[in-house]
């Protein structure tokens, strides 16, 4: 879903038609239209897409604009993730969409924001999810396992990307933690919230011995994909919460965000898909390597999400979109899974999700 769009279209093509004339000073003549700002962004940063047109050629591009206040993290960083994307495009067979530009004044949309190439295909919806509706229900099994394949070859080469370079953070799981329960702390807004109080006590108490670092992606789902007719992987998206970490911390987001989108929400996984062990197998087969301590990693995957729903409740309520008292922030699908993991008790409420609140 997403909150109301602050970036008119009318006004977004003339300032981005000034912007882009400056910074392609060879381009003749040239303007932007088709602006559109999807109904379907995200909680987090806006989308615009656009034509840039010239009288030597054209070229579809999409911005990527930072919030202008609080979004749902505490911090963005575009400059990072173009720095990120540009590396895997120059340098491996991660296919980033290749970014064209980074403009940090917000003189422009409003904010920071990231320009990059249209790149076509289809994106396996998140509202609603893939497993309810949607173009994947209408493949055959065997292409829906071939897409899960061609996924998780992708999240392996991320994995083998050479990072030394990024300027990520080198802090282990404790300084993830950390991050996590600061995160926790600003969200809630001193609310109590005894199912994500327990899991951090519980991910404290449990930690695995650090594993090598590798390039995570942060987001890894097939959500954040786009896929061409063939099903391969045409761009992989949304890197606001690329890190440095284990490449379990990725799969376990990978597993717990298959758990949320069956399990968590009452649907079956459909046919043809993996189920978690047989995904674990593929990964650890293309990846040539065993993944350890997975069941630690979901719980981490299941409560930061459980964290993000905090922050999102109290934006949805702030934006009118969910009443007062609605108890999303406690009881939605994400904690439901966190506390069945971990055999606590069920959130108290009725079980709310930003699935569907449009």
């Amino acid at each position: 879903m997403a909150l109301t769009n602050k970036i008119d279209p009318v006004e977004a093509a003339m300032s981005l038609t000034r912007w882009l004339s400056e910074r392609m000073p060879e381009a003749t003549g040239l303007r932007v239209s088709d602006v559109r700002v999807p109904s379907s962004n995200g909680l987090s940063t806006e989308t615009v897409l656009f034509t840039a047109s010239w009288q030597q050629g054209s070229q579809a591009m999409v911005a990527r604009v930072q919030p202008d206040g609080e979004g749902v993290f505490p911090s963005y960083d575009l400059a990072k993730e173009a720095a990120v994307m540009r590396a895997l495009a120059d340098n491996t067979p991660v296919p980033a969409p290749r970014v064209l530009f980074y403009e940090d004044d917000p003189a422009v949309l409003g904010a920071p924001f990231l320009v990059m190439e249209h790149v076509d295909g289809r994106i396996p919806s998140d509202d609603p999810p893939f497993t309810a509706a949607g173009w994947v229900l209408d493949l055959e099994p065997e292409q829906r396992l071939a897409m899960w394949e061609n996924s998780l070859t992708v999240l392996a080469d991320i994995h083998a990307a050479d990072h030394r370079e990024l300027g990520l953070p080198e802090g282990g799981l404790p300084e993830q933690l950390a991050t996590w329960e600061d995160f926790f702390r600003w969200a809630s807004k001193g609310e109590p919230n005894p199912t994500i109080e327990a899991a951090l006590a519980w991910l404290r108490d449990n930690q695995p011995a650090d594993d090598e670092k590798v390039l995570n992606w942060g987001d890894a789902r097939v959500g954040n994909l786009i896929f061409g007719d063939d099903l391969g992987v045409g761009a992989v998206l949304d890197w606001e919460m690329v890190t440095l970490a284990s490449r379990e911390q990725d799969l376990g987001w990978w597993l717990f965000l298959m758990r949320h989108h069956t399990e968590g929400i009452g649907l079956p996984l459909p046919d043809g898909i993996p189920d978690a062990a047989e995904t674990v197998a593929f990964y650890e087969k293309v990846a040539g390597t065993q993944a350890r301590n997975l069941e630690y990693y979901e719980v981490f995957a299941g409560t930061r999400l459980a964290i993000i729903m905090v922050r999102a409740a109290h934006m949805l309520i702030g934006v009118g979109a969910l009443p007062p008292d609605n108890p999303m922030a406690l009881n939605n699908p994400a904690s439901q899974l966190v506390a069945k993991l971990l055999g606590l008790p069920a959130p108290s409420g009725d079980t709310t999700s930003f699935i569907g609140n449009r």
